[in-house]
């Protein structure tokens, strides 16, 4: 299957820390995105857990960008409305298709990979997920994989790893961290020596973007290839907010069964797609810091 012409993109999910990244990347791939919200603020409004059918038809898109899911930060890994997205998930893929779609990239998430013991990994690694959504990513992902083409649909399945940018919200690791240390605090973390691997917003918008131009399907993992530890990427921070004197490292305790690593494996990304990215890890901290406000 060749790639499709540039035109309409129907993108779910805008207002999330990837979705703002998500218009920009398209423009500059020829793109026009159509945001999607149930208040205000998207080009078209609609329910994607109510009528998913009815913003496929207000949207009039040839491509589809399937981003939204439940965000709730204190909630988000095991939440039963996880499970409403597997099913609303599926029914927007298929009202996709059947209004004449042909090219959808849905996006999981690394969480459905087994993370008891972690290590590198590739899509071909075991869908054993220890939480509800990755458990709920996983279904959707196996059941759009398996109906696209019974549905005429050229379809990627992306696998985001540690994504952080502009706008990281309270709850997180970088949310707290930076508005602590910009606020004077003390910042208590773990003992940062578990290692992750991250990729700026901007870059993993850009990779969906290279991605749905692509002919490539199937699940593609999107990260940077190389994990570094959390104790290095709160330093470089603290370093920046002159805060290194308030960090707390080893004041808090590693959940049980935290992985000493968890890496992708980006070979289909960088030799398929053809993707790599923008930002290295200090330069995109840096743009962090700036858009936050913390950093001049």
């Amino acid at each position: 299957m060749t790639a499709l012409a540039p035109g309409r993109v129907l993108v779910t999910g805008a207002s999330g820390l990837i979705g703002r990244q998500m218009a920009a990347a398209l423009a500059a791939r020829g793109y026009e995105a159509v945001s999607v919200s149930r208040g205000q603020g998207g080009d078209i409004r609609g329910d994607l857990l109510a009528d998913p059918e009815a913003v496929v038809r207000a949207a009039g898109a040839a491509s589809l960008v399937h981003l939204a899911w439940h965000d709730g930060s204190g909630d988000r890994w095991n939440a039963p409305v996880n499970l409403d997205w597997v099913g609303a998930s599926l029914r927007l893929m298929r009202a996709f298709a059947e209004a004449g779609g042909r090219r959808a990239v849905m996006v999981g998430s690394c969480a459905e990979y087994g993370w008891n013991g972690a290590g590198r990994l590739a899509e071909t690694s075991p869908l054993t997920p220890a939480t509800l959504y990755g458990a709920a990513k996983a279904a959707t992902g196996i059941a759009a994989r398996a109906g696209a083409g019974r549905l005429g649909l050229s379809l990627a399945w992306a696998r985001p790893f540690f994504v952080y940018g502009p706008g990281e919200p309270r709850g997180r690791l970088l949310g707290d961290l930076i508005h602590g240390l910009a606020a004077g605090q003390e910042v208590a973390c773990t003992d940062g020596l578990q290692r992750r691997d991250f990729l700026h917003s901007a870059d993993v918008a850009g990779a969906l973007v290279a991605l749905l131009a692509s002919p490539v399907e199937g699940a593609v993992n999107i990260g940077s290839g190389r994990a570094v530890a959390l104790r290095d990427m709160i330093g470089q921070i603290a370093a920046l907010l002159g805060g290194a004197g308030r960090v707390r490292l080893g004041a808090r305790p590693r959940p049980d069964g935290d992985p000493a690593l968890i890496e992708a494996d980006v070979t289909r990304l960088a030799e398929e797609v053809g993707f790599r990215p923008r930002f290295d890890l200090q330069a995109g901290l840096v743009d962090v810091l700036r858009a936050e406000g913390a950093l001049r």
